[in-house]
């Protein structure tokens, strides 16, 4: 999600990565959601990322997943970093740095299951939204019944969350569904591959 768009003389084409277009659209939904419904509360984790900074206590080994704003009532000060990071750039080279282990799709769900039962545990209506540009996030990994993203998937389920997925096509390359995730009905449902 790094990559920089192709060059376009056109004045209307995209000139950002994807990743700083899905930051800065879920700066724009925050700043919405402030003033729609002041009691919403927000996250954003950013997974892949050589950096962590999840409490280490809580998680099962190196996550690779960074919590950029915490799941609370979106406060001005995370409003004006995100907007540094988004228009700035501020802190951008060490946050976005990917990791160079691929990323694990069972340690993002475990991660955002943990945020809604500790930061969350009431509210009625939980929403995932995961922005990728990655269509098999996890091809090397063998899952075990523990390690099995479609069973963290079905906990989040199971705790009233819905999982959106937004593909992100590349140029050429199509994003295809049916490598890691099954998108049926609108909704996504991560693949087990044994």
């Amino acid at each position: 999600m790094l990559r920089p768009p192709p060059k376009s003389e056109d004045k209307k084409a995209d000139k950002d990565c994807a990743l700083m277009t899905a930051l800065n659209c879920a700066y724009h939904v925050m700043q919405q959601r402030i003033i729609a419904n002041s009691k919403d509360m927000i996250s954003i984790i950013l997974f892949g990322t050589e950096k962590t900074s999840l409490p280490q206590e809580n998680v099962p080994g190196d996550s690779h997943c960074y919590l950029l704003t915490d799941l609370e009532v979106p406060s001005a000060d995370d409003m004006k970093d995100l907007r540094a990071l988004v228009e700035e750039g501020e802190g951008a080279e060490e946050i976005l740095k990917p990791s160079k282990q691929p990323a694990d799709m069972v340690m993002l769900l475990w991660s955002v299951n943990h945020l809604f039962q500790t930061k969350a545990p009431n509210f009625g209506s939980r929403r995932l939204f995961i922005i990728t540009d990655n269509d098999d996030p996890c091809p090397d990994q063998k899952r075990s019944s523990k390690r099995n993203p479609a069973t963290y998937a079905k906990d989040l389920h199971d705790l009233g969350c819905t999982i959106e997925l937004f593909p992100i096509t590349r140029e050429d390359e199509r994003f295809d569904t049916t490598k890691f995730y099954d998108v049926g009905a609108g909704r996504p449902n991560l693949r087990s591959k044994a």
